[in-house]
């Protein structure tokens, strides 16, 4: 029942208004960081997945680029919808719903359109699979290749914006974690009992790891739906254990924390769910957030006094 309970004020605590405007503020100028640095860097990172391109089979490049293709017109469907929905109910919407819900409508929206898709194309997908195939076809192999290395140069760029967002939500993670603790935990005191240099290198250590896995298992990213959740795995990875640390470094003793470090089937868990938020376009900048407090929540509902 905790790791439901857990999941469920998470949930409610990431829409919180608290949270979201801590997200907008590190979310949105990272993505436009990103996008300039993207700008910047094209040329170079295109040449370089071109040219590891070159290796790979056609039939297996025709195989991966429909995946990949069917994944970003997944991406381009869901932000559509929204914006149709939007534009279609907007004046009900402004008219009826409270200005300090307008940020929660939008991502209960984004996430519903984005499940709708999903099982949609889950459903559909061997026909879906099969009309992107023989559309693929049609072009040449040069043509495919370009199209297959801009995407894998896009996802490069992804990442960086991924791990970025990552690492500033670990540093700057008290601010809304002592919120939720006032309100929720009251007789909570805090402890600090893993310096943040600690929890930071752990995370620098794990960004390293992560960059050396993801050249190791480059070739993988050509094998659909391996390929997905390869990605999902490396994103839990980076965040696991450093997240763990920060969270449970404010409000959890040495002992605490070596007891609750046990538990790693929770912690991996924690760890995937968030992560597979990186998938979902727009909601994609809650999802460090989200992690970050359910890792929280997880470590303050299994203190000793908690339990009693």
């Amino acid at each position: 029942m905790k790791m439901a309970e857990v999941f469920l004020r998470s949930v409610k605590d990431t829409l919180s208004w608290n949270v979201l405007k801590f997200a907008l503020m590190a979310g949105v100028p990272l993505m436009v960081v990103w996008i300039g640095i993207g700008v910047l860097f094209w040329e170079p990172t295109l040449a370089f997945t071109s040219q590891f391109i070159e290796w790979v089979p056609f039939s297996i490049l025709k195989a991966n680029g429909a995946f990949l293709i069917g994944s970003f017109v997944w991406f381009q469907i869901v932000l559509i919808t929204f914006a149709l929905v939007i534009a279609i109910f907007n004046v009900p919407i402004f008219r009826y719903l409270n200005p300090q819900k307008y940020e929660l409508f939008s991502v209960v929206t984004i996430l519903l359109i984005a499940l709708f898709w999903t099982l949609f194309a889950f459903f559909n997908w061997d026909l879906i699979f099969h009309e992107v195939q023989k559309i693929l076809t049609w072009f040449p192999f040069q043509t495919l290749q370009a199209g297959v290395a801009a995407l894998l140069a896009i996802m490069i760029f992804y990442n960086f914006f991924i791990v970025s967002l990552a690492l500033v939500v670990l540093v700057y993670r008290r601010p809304f974690l002592e919120t939720l603790q006032l309100r929720d935990y009251p007789d909570a005191t805090p402890l600090y009992s893993v310096t943040k240099r600690r929890f930071v290198s752990v995370a620098v250590r794990d960004v390293f790891i992560f960059f050396v896995l993801l050249i190791l298992f480059y070739p993988l990213f050509f094998v659909p739906f391996a390929n997905m959740l390869l990605q999902v795995f490396f994103w839990a990875w980076l965040i696991k254990e450093s997240y763990f640390l920060s969270a449970s470094s404010l409000y959890a003793s040495e002992e605490e924390i070596r007891r609750l470090k046990k538990h790693g089937l929770v912690m991996w868990t924690i760890a995937f769910v968030a992560s597979i938020l990186n998938l979902v376009p727009v909601i994609n900048i809650l999802s460090p957030f989200f992690a970050q407090i359910m890792f929280f929540h997880w470590v303050m509902l299994n203190r000793p006094k908690a339990e009693e």
